[in-house]
């Protein structure tokens, strides 16, 4: 499948428009003099989730905000969203992608779309002149462990390096975009690697929330029972993922093994990847993340360079972990 649309919100790239908003909060300037202001750019995948509503929630006493005091913007069809901060907060935030009128979100492996009927959420320990947050599953399983109360720049840390400790045979990095970006990382072939390992394990979860019996409900149901649509299926297999974590530093064992075996017994031989073209729109390149001849045709599609697609792809699967098997670290 080659579909491409313009990216339509700022991230990595020149602004199309910007939301510039301020409010009160920890880190901003009292005074007269003029803040620097902070911007919040990021993307919401699993796969990417389009028109929904973003909230950016600062973390006040240890408290995220409530709703109504967050600032608000809706994601780009790229799953792009953009916040500027004029008042230059510089603590925690709280990022919602919450399901609104026509939210949808990309089946990896069908290359189509399907209703976004959940929320997504990512914690950011400190806001920055730019910061780059990924709003995903695995960023759910993060924020989940926070709780409501006593929420500070190290126990986000913490919970960040739990869940990546956890899933560390998945290769699970919270700081790497969940997307192929042509346009600025073309020369990184490890980078590209990582960005791709995180399509395929995004992959994974639909997935297993479609075929695994090990992925349930809060009854023992599991994901994929009969008649359940997909959206469902993949919003149950999120639940378990991010309720598995009990707090920063903790988790429920017997669940995250029940993860971790149905996540590895998955397979990646065919995903619609998103990548960011040179000219910075968005397209999809169906491709088995397991062959390099598969990975190689799929970016001389988007458009790399034959002179160099052989060496980039070589370099891209050593950052892979597409291996199935593995247990719970």
């Amino acid at each position: 499948m080659n579909t491409y649309w313009k990216r339509v919100s700022k991230f990595a790239l020149p602004a199309l428009g910007l939301l510039v908003l301020s409010a009160c909060g920890g880190g901003g300037s009292a005074s007269g003099i003029q803040a620097t202001p902070t911007t919040l750019n990021g993307v919401a995948s699993k796969g990417l989730v389009k028109d929904a509503k973003v909230l950016v929630c600062r973390v006040v006493n240890g408290t995220v905000q409530a709703d109504a005091s967050c600032l608000s913007t809706t994601s780009g069809k790229d799953g792009s969203f953009s916040v500027t901060l004029s008042d230059g907060f510089t603590g925690p935030v709280l990022v919602k992608v919450m399901a609104g009128v026509g939210s949808m979100m990309l089946d990896e492996t069908t290359g189509g779309d399907i209703p976004y009927s959940m929320t997504l959420r990512a914690m950011v320990p400190a806001l920055s002149a730019s910061t780059a947050v990924y709003v995903t599953p695995f960023s759910e399983m993060v924020a989940n462990a926070m709780g409501t109360s006593s929420i500070d720049a190290d126990k986000i840390r913490q919970a960040m390096g739990t869940v990546q400790s956890l899933m560390s045979s998945l290769g699970i990095d919270l700081s790497v975009m969940p997307m192929l970006d042509l346009k600025n990382s073309s020369g990184d072939a490890t980078l590209m690697g990582q960005q791709a390992n995180m399509v395929a394990q995004l992959t994974k979860v639909v997935m297993a929330a479609k075929s695994s019996s090990l992925l349930t409900n809060a009854n023992g149901v599991a994901c994929n029972a009969a008649a359940t649509a997909a959206d469902q299926q993949v919003a149950c297999a999120v639940n378990m993922m991010a309720g598995l974590m009990t707090g920063p530093t903790t988790f429920d064992r017997t669940k995250a093994d029940a993860m971790m075996a149905a996540l590895l017994a998955q397979n990646v031989t065919a995903t619609n990847m998103p990548i960011i073209m040179a000219n910075g729109t968005v397209g999809m390149q169906l491709a088995d993340l397991t062959s390099v001849q598969s990975l190689q045709t799929a970016l001389q599609n988007a458009g790399l360079s034959s002179a160099v697609v052989a060496s980039t792809v070589t370099g891209m699967m050593s950052g892979m972990h597409l291996r199935t098997g593995s247990t719970t670290p």
